[in-house]
C-alpha cells in the first residue's frame, strides 16, 4: 500500500462504476514527490482504476488516495489497463495549488488588490491557494470563492494575515489538458520558514478591527479625536507589526471622516424629506420582499419536490411488490405443472414395466428364457429418425467456409446478419468445447434444422423420440445411419418436452462429452418448444452449455419454400479440420472487462477459463467492443443463474443500446 496525489482526468463512460487517477506524485514524509516516468512505475497510461468510485466523482477532482497493487490475471490482455486500484481517498492529507501572478513581492498593493477584487482562472480551485509572484515568493495560502463575474476573490470569511515565504520547495506540476493551462500544486506541509505577513483586509474590516481592539481595551462611545488619540496610544504599546499598520490605517480613515451620532441623525431626518430618498427605500423594500418571497418559494419547491420524489418512490415500491407477488404466483402454477408433469411421466414408466411384464408372462409359463430388452426393443420401434440423403452436398475446405454456410442458412430463415454470425460462431465452439446447444421457443425446430445441414448435410440426423418408450440404446443404435464417419456428424433431438428424453438424455450426454467413439455425432442440438420446470431443470444440469431462444432471432421462417427452391445449403467438413488451436486466438481483448463486471455481482471463479475460450472464439472485428460480452450473458450464463444478478450484468454492459 502507498499514497499518491492525482487528479481524475476524464469524466466516467456511461453506466460505467469506475474512473481513472491520473497520478501526479507520491506522498512521503509529508510532501509531494513528483514521480517521474509515470507510465513505466503505473503502467499503462500513468494511471490508477478506482472501482467503484462514487457517483458525484467528476473530472477535474483533485485529491490523495491509497492504492495497492492489483492481481496481474485482472488486468493482463487489456490495451489500456491499471496496475494499481484505488482502495480509499485520504480526505484529512491536503494540499495547496499554486497559481503564479505577473507582481513581484515589492508591488504589495497590486497584490492586494488582485486578491480583494479577483483574477481569471480557468480550473476549479477545491482547496486553498498560495500566489506565486515572479521573484519567487509564496503568499498564502488562503480560501477563494467565484464571482459572478467568474473571478476568483477571496473569501470574506478568511480574516487573516496571509504569509510570505521564500519558495523553498518543488511545485508539483500539471498540464491540465482541460482547461489547456500548466496548474502547480504543493502539499499543505510548507517546508519554508515565514518571513513577513501581507494585511490584505479591506477598510471596513480594518476599522471593524480597530475599534473591536480599542473596545477591548477602553469603552468609547463615540467616533471623535478622542478616539484617534486613545487608538495611537494603542498603537505605541504594540510591536512593529501588521497590527501596527492596520489601526495606523483606521486611525486615518477616521481623521478623513469624523461623523458624531447626532449628525448622523439629522442627516437621516432630512434625507427622509425627499421623495427620491422614499422612492429609494421603497424599491430596496420591494427588492427584499421579492428576494424573501423567492427564498420562501425555493424552499416550498424543494418540499414539493421531496414530496414527489417519496411519492414516486412509493409507487416503484409498490410496482416492485406486484412484480414479486406476480413472480411467487407464476412459480407456484409452474411447481404445480411440473409435479403434474413428474406424476404423469411416473405413471408412464409404470406402465412400461407392467406392460413388458405382461408380454413376458405366457413364454415365462411355457419354460421359455426369453430376453426383457427383445421384448421392449419391439415397441421401440416406434421412434421416429428422419436423415436426408439426397440433398447436394458443398464440400468446405476450411472452417471459415463452414461458418460462412451457417450464418447465410440462419440469414435465409429472417436473422440479422450479426446474431447469424454470433450464431455460427457458437456452433462451432458448441462443436470443439463438445458442448451440446439448447434451441428453444416456438420456431426451435426450424432453426435447429438450418443449424444442422449447414454443418453436416445428408449427415444430419433428426430424432423425434418416442412419446413412452425412449431409452438411450435406441439412440445409439440410429447412429448407424450415419455415413461418412470421418465428417462432422449432427443430431437434432426434437421436442424432448414430449417423452422421457429429458430424463434419460443426461446420462448419454456424460458419456458423449468424454467419449472417442467416431460414430457418436460432433454436434448435438436439443430443442424444446414449450417450457416448463422439468425443462428448466434439464438445461440447469448442461453447466453453462448454450442456450438459443429462436423467438428473438427469427420470425414466420418458410422452410419448406427454401428447400424447394434450393437455398438452404447442406454442407460437410471434415473433422480433423476442426482444431480448438488453430481457430481460437491466442489472447481476449475483452474477456477481463467481462470479468471484472460479473464479479461484482456474483462469483466466476470457476469458470473463468472455459468463458475465456469462449471469447477467445467469438471475438470478431465484425462486432461492437461490448456485443460479445452480452452475447454470452445471454446465451452462456443468463441461463443459469438468477434473472436479478443477469439483469444487473446486461444492465452494466448497457445491453439495450448493444446492437447484436
Amino acid at each position: 500500500m502507498k499514497t499518491i496525489f492525482g487528479i481524475v482526468e476524464k469524466e466516467r463512460k456511461p453506466n460505467k462504476k469506475y474512473v481513472f487517477v491520473k497520478v501526479l506524485a507520491e506522498y512521503r514524509d509529508h510532501q509531494l514527490i513528483e514521480v517521474q516516468e509515470a507510465r513505466l512505475h503505473y503502467p499503462s497510461e500513468g494511471e490508477v482504476i478506482w472501482s467503484p468510485a462514487p457517483e458525484d466523482i467528476h473530472a477535474g477532482k483533485v485529491g490523495f488516495y491509497t492504492v495497492e497493487e492489483r492481481n496481474e490475471e485482472e488486468y493482463t490482455g487489456r490495451p489500456v489497463y491499471s496496475k494499481f486500484i484505488v482502495r480509499k481517498e485520504l480526505e484529512n492529507l491536503k494540499y495547496y495549488e499554486v497559481f503564479p501572478i505577473p507582481f513581484s513581492l515589492a508591488q504589495n498593493h497590486d497584490i492586494v488588490y488582485l486578491i480583494q477584487n479577483g483574477f481569471d482562472a480557468p480550473q476549479q480551485f477545491s482547496s486553498e491557494i498560495l500566489l506565486l509572484t515572479n521573484d519567487d515568493y509564496l503568499v498564502g495560502p488562503y480560501r477563494v470563492k467565484q464571482t459572478k463575474e467568474q473571478k476568483w476573490v477571496i473569501d470574506s470569511s478568511d480574516d487573516k494575515l496571509l504569509e510570505i515565504r521564500k519558495k523553498g520547495m518543488h511545485l508539483v506540476k500539471y498540464n491540465d489538458k482541460n482547461v489547456g493551462i500548466e496548474r502547480y500544486f504543493v502539499s499543505a506541509m510548507l517546508a519554508s520558514p515565514v518571513e513577513d505577513y501581507l494585511d490584505c483586509a479591506t477598510n471596513a474590516r480594518i476599522m471593524r478591527y480597530a475599534l473591536k481592539t480599542l473596545k477591548d481595551q477602553q469603552q468609547v462611545q463615540e467616533i471623535s479625536r478622542k478616539v484617534i488619540s486613545q487608538l495611537s496610544e494603542l498603537v505605541s504599546d504594540l510591536p512593529p507589526q501588521v497590527r501596527y499598520e492596520r489601526i495606523m490605517q483606521a486611525i486615518e480613515l477616521l481623521d478623513k471622516y469624523q461623523i458624531t451620532k447626532e449628525d448622523i441623525g439629522q442627516f437621516e431626518e432630512e434625507l427622509l424629506q425627499y421623495p427620491v430618498i422614499q422612492r429609494k427605500i421603497e424599491v430596496e423594500l420591494e427588492e427584499r420582499f421579492a428576494a424573501e418571497k423567492a427564498r420562501i418559494e425555493d424552499e416550498h419547491r424543494k418540499v414539493l419536490n421531496e414530496t414527489e420524489q417519496l411519492r414516486r418512490k412509493k409507487e416503484h415500491l409498490l410496482v416492485e411488490m406486484e412484480e414479486i407477488e406476480r413472480q411467487i404466483k407464476e412459480r407456484e402454477e409452474r411447481l404445480k405443472k411440473a409435479d403434474k408433469a413428474l406424476e404423469l411421466k411416473i405413471k408412464e414408466m409404470k406402465d412400461n414395466i407392467f406392460q413388458t411384464l405382461a408380454d413376458l408372462l405366457p413364454f415365462m409359463n411355457l419354460g421359455l428364457n426369453v430376453s426383457v430388452h427383445n421384448a421392449s426393443d419391439d415397441r421401440n420401434h416406434s421412434e421416429w429418425v428422419v436423415k436426408d440423403v439426397d440433398e447436394t452436398t458443398v464440400y468446405y475446405e476450411d472452417i471459415n467456409h463452414l461458418m460462412t454456410s451457417i450464418a447465410e442458412n440462419l440469414c435465409m430463415i429472417g436473422m440479422q446478419e450479426n446474431k447469424a454470425w454470433l450464431t455460427a460462431k457458437t456452433i462451432i465452439g458448441a462443436i470443439l468445447f463438445r458442448k451440446p446447444v439448447v434451441v428453444k421457443g416456438e420456431f426451435s425446430f426450424e432453426l435447429s434444422q438450418a443449424i444442422g445441414w449447414a454443418v453436416a448435410g445428408n449427415d444430419h440426423l433428426t430424432v423425434f423420440p418416442d412419446i413412452r418408450n425412449f431409452t438411450n440404446k435406441t439412440l445409439i443404435n440410429s447412429f448407424s445411419c450415419y455415413t461418412r464417419p470421418d465428417c462432422v456428424k449432427s443430431l437434432h433431438l426434437c421436442q424432448i418436452e414430449n417423452s422421457p428424453a429429458e430424463l434419460y438424455l443426461q446420462s448419454f450426454l456424460d458419456h458423449w462429452r468424454v467419449s472417442i467413439d467416431e460414430s457418436l455425432p460432433e454436434l448435438i442440438l436439443i430443442s424444446i418448444k414449450e417450457e416448463s420446470e422439468l425443462t428448466d431443470s434439464f438445461i440447469q444440469k448442461l453447466s453453462f452449455s448454450p442456450v438459443i431462444s429462436a423467438n428473438e432471432m427469427i420470425t414466420t421462417p418458410d422452410i419448406r419454400l427454401l428447400r424447394k427452391t434450393h437455398r438452404l445449403v447442406f454442407g460437410s467438413i471434415p473433422a480433423r479440420l476442426l482444431v480448438e488451436g488453430k481457430i481460437l486466438k491466442e489472447k481476449s481483448s475483452e474477456f477481463n472487462n467481462f470479468v471484472e463486471i460479473v464479479q461484482e455481482v456474483m462469483s466466476f471463479t470457476k469458470q473463468k477459463e472455459a468463458f475465456k475460450k469462449w471469447f477467445r472464439l467469438l471475438e470478431d472485428e465484425r462486432f461492437e467492443e461490448e456485443a460479445v460480452s452480452v452475447w454470452v450473458v445471454k446465451v452462456l450464463l443468463q441461463p443459469y443463474v438468477a434473472r436479478e444478478q443477469a439483469k444487473k450484468i446486461l444492465e452494466e454492459f448497457d445491453s439495450e443500446n448493444i446492437l447484436i
